[in-house]
C-alpha cells in the first residue's frame, strides 16, 4: 500500500513540474499592483494541451501499475485507480498553478510590447494573469481515461491471445502431467498409486 501512495505521489509532483516546465506562459508586466496580460487564447490552450500529455502519461503509468500488482487487476484495484488518477489530476493541476504563480516557467514569454503598458497605464483593462491556468476543467478526465484505456487494452489483447501462445508461456498447461489429469494417474507405476 505504501509503495502504491508513494507512487501516487511521485507521479502527481512529476505531472504538476511537467506541465509547468512544458507549458507556454503568457506574457506578464505588472501595472504596480498586480501582474497582467491581455487575454492569449491560444496560450491558454496550449496551456491545457499540455496538461493533458502530461496527465495522459502519468495516467498510463498508473493503468501500467494497476495491471502489474500481485494479485492482478481486480475490479477494486481498477476503481482505486480511476479515483486516485483523478485525485491526482485534481492536485497536479492545483500544483502546477501554484507553482506557475510564483515562478516563471521557462517557456514564459517576453515581457509585453511598450504600447501595451503604455495602455495599462492609460487604464486599458486587461485580465489578472496567475502564470499557469487550466482553462478547460474538462481535461480533468484524461488522466482516469488513460488508466481505463490502458487496462482495457492490455486485457482485450490478453483475452485475444492464441491459447497455443498461453500455453506456450504457462508452465503448468494442460500437458498430461498434473496430477489431477486422469492420464497422468495411469501412467504412474502402480507403486506409487494411492
Amino acid at each position: 500500500m505504501r509503495s502504491a501512495v508513494a507512487l501516487w505521489a511521485v507521479l502527481v509532483v512529476v505531472a504538476a513540474l511537467a506541465w509547468w516546465l512544458a507549458a507556454p506562459q503568457p506574457p506578464v508586466l505588472t501595472d504596480g499592483v498586480r501582474r497582467v496580460s491581455p487575454g492569449e487564447p491560444e496560450l491558454l490552450a496550449a496551456q491545457d494541451g499540455w496538461f493533458v500529455a502530461v496527465t495522459a502519461a502519468a495516467g498510463a503509468v498508473g493503468g501500467l501499475a494497476v495491471l502489474r500488482r500481485r494479485g492482478g487487476p481486480t475490479a477494486s484495484a481498477v476503481v482505486v485507480g480511476l479515483v486516485a488518477a483523478g485525485v491526482g489530476a485534481v492536485v497536479a493541476r492545483a500544483l502546477g498553478g501554484a507553482l506557475g504563480g510564483v515562478l516563471a516557467g521557462p517557456r514564459r514569454a517576453p515581457a509585453l510590447p511598450a504600447d501595451v503598458a503604455d495602455r495599462v497605464a492609460e487604464g486599458v483593462t486587461v485580465q489578472d494573469v496567475p502564470g499557469l491556468v487550466l482553462s478547460a476543467d474538462v481535461a480533468l478526465v484524461v488522466a482516469p481515461l488513460a488508466v481505463a484505456l490502458v487496462v482495457v487494452a492490455v486485457l482485450v489483447v490478453t483475452l485475444l491471445r492464441s491459447p497455443a501462445e498461453v500455453r506456450a508461456e504457462d508452465p503448468d498447461a494442460d500437458d498430461g502431467s498434473a496430477p489431477d489429469h486422469p492420464r497422468a494417474e495411469l501412467d504412474r507405476p502402480a507403486s506409487d498409486r494411492p
